[in-house]
């Protein structure tokens, strides 16, 4: 961007009076808008800096002994270093910004000619430069107050794991963010909490062992990037102690999302990530509502549990009950068919009180698990018909099948039917035999098979 015509302010401090000389000579004249002062000394130069309004310097490596072409950084103001070819080693070490240029001394004044375009060339770069900072202060200072206003806790941490900023949002824990720079991460957490989430002590439990990015240690002071970054990390976030405000409060659960600006091995990944320092930028999120709701939830659902097993518990036991009384009843029933018919109701109410007892027995309170049921089942009726196992044989061969009590109550009748009249009529005088008993998945997977089978002495010929 070219400068207007208003007057450009020169301090020319060089070794060389005839350089000024030859530089007031070819812009005489008013076609250059500069207004020159020149420098005797370096205390003269530090005055006039400080005095006048300066926009450019004009200097040598000799002026001063060199001691102010090695100072000149201590001023922000573009220059212009006059040098000579065996010089360039010393201009690269002064020169470090594209605002500021050098000439090469010519014994016939070419370079004071050049000089007004390398001037205005310098200018520009300036106002170049100083036009991207400001923009570059406006993208920050919205970027800020974004930050500023997010709910969230965003904060970044040195390699040491100490704050370099926390954002505003950290006052609901009572904190000052200016208070907390500098002090160790840890102060914002419960002391149970530090060792599983601190790279200090959780990375050395892992030296050695290959974790890949799913495994990766979830850490408050990351220092990675990518896949193995911190996501969804827990923690109980400590409240200021001495803020009585918050000192009263129960701790906040925080859900830390944490990524390092550093590579996992601890090099940094650019120049300019080692010169800021940081070793992880990350947000905290306030989940309390959310795990109180959580608690609330397990704490009903344990409570649901409880009920459930005292409801099978006692079910369990009133069928119990009905099965000991139709016991009792049966000893003075004389007619051996309606014993078989009492025993016949007996058994089959005592498999469904084995449903209920399986259910609170285990810690599955909505479905009855079908092969230790069947297991049971068998060994209950081979007692109840005094069948010994030595005599009939029984196989099982179930899969693992889990019914809920309204589709396992049925099943269990149904076997307990099926397997009775086996132990019944299958194997009479002492005949020794096999039960084979099956249930298992159809390959459609949405229905059963079920079938009981023997080797008994079968059905009779008239059977229908």
């Amino acid at each position: 961007m070219e400068r207007g015509a208003s007057t450009i302010d020169i301090l020319f401090a060089g070794s060389k009076p005839e350089e000024l000389t030859e530089l007031r000579r070819y812009t005489a004249g008013g076609s250059f808008p500069y207004n020159i002062v020149s420098a005797a000394s370096l205390n003269d130069a530090e005055r006039l800096i400080s005095e006048q309004h300066i926009d450019i310097i004009i200097t040598d490596l000799d002026f001063a002994n060199g001691a102010f072409a090695d100072w000149l950084f201590l001023w922000p103001r573009p220059f212009i270093l006059f040098a000579d070819y065996e010089n360039t080693a010393r201009i690269d070490e002064i020169i470090k910004d594209e605002a500021c240029s050098f000439l090469i001394r010519d014994r016939e004044f070419k370079h004071i000619h050049v000089l007004p375009v390398m001037i205005r060339k310098v200018l520009n770069d300036k106002e170049r430069i100083e036009m991207a900072n400001r923009h570059l202060q406006i993208s920050e200072r919205r970027y800020m107050d974004l930050v500023q206003a997010l709910p969230d806790i965003v904060f970044i941490l040195d390699e040491e794991g100490c704050f370099v900023f926390i954002n505003d949002s950290v006052e609901t824990l009572g904190y000052k963010p200016a208070s907390l720079i500098g002090k160790h991460f840890s102060v914002l957490l419960e002391p149970e909490d530090i060792p599983r989430v601190s790279r200090k002590t959780v990375l050395e439990r892992f030296e050695g062992k290959i974790t890949g990015a799913q495994n990766a240690p979830k850490l408050f002071d990351e220092r990675r990037t990518g896949e193995r970054m911190t996501r969804n990390l827990e923690v109980r976030l400590r409240r200021n102690q001495a803020d009585t405000t918050s000192r009263e409060k129960a701790p906040m659960d925080g859900s830390i999302i944490a990524y390092g600006e550093l590579s996992s091995v601890g090099f940094p990944p650019s120049k300019e990530d080692a010169l800021s320092g940081y070793g992880t930028a990350g947000i905290i999120r306030d989940i309390t509502e959310r795990k109180e709701a959580e608690r609330k939830v397990l704490k009903s659902l344990a409570e649901k549990e409880i009920l459930l097993k005292e409801i099978h518990h006692r079910v369990k036991n009133n069928l119990q009950v009905i099965s000991s009384l139709l016991n009792l009843r049966s000893a003075y029933i004389k007619d051996s068919n309606d014993l078989m018919h009492f025993t016949d109701c007996q058994t089959q109410i005592q498999s469904m009180a084995m449903v209920h007892e399986q259910m609170y027995r285990t810690n599955n309170l909505g479905s009855v698990e079908m092969r230790e049921y069947i297991g049971r089942l068998c060994e209950r009726l081979l007692e109840v018909f005094d069948v010994s196992p030595f005599q009939v044989r029984v196989v099982i061969e179930s899969d693992d099948i889990d019914l809920d009590i309204d589709t396992g109550t049925p099943i269990a009748l149904l076997l307990n039917e099926l397997i009775s009249n086996s132990l019944k009529y299958a194997f009479p005088n002492g005949r020794k035999g096999k039960l084979h008993v099956k249930f298992k998945k159809h390959k459609n997977n949405e229905s059963y098979i079920l079938s009981v089978a023997d080797d008994g002495i079968g059905l009779p010929a008239d059977f229908d």
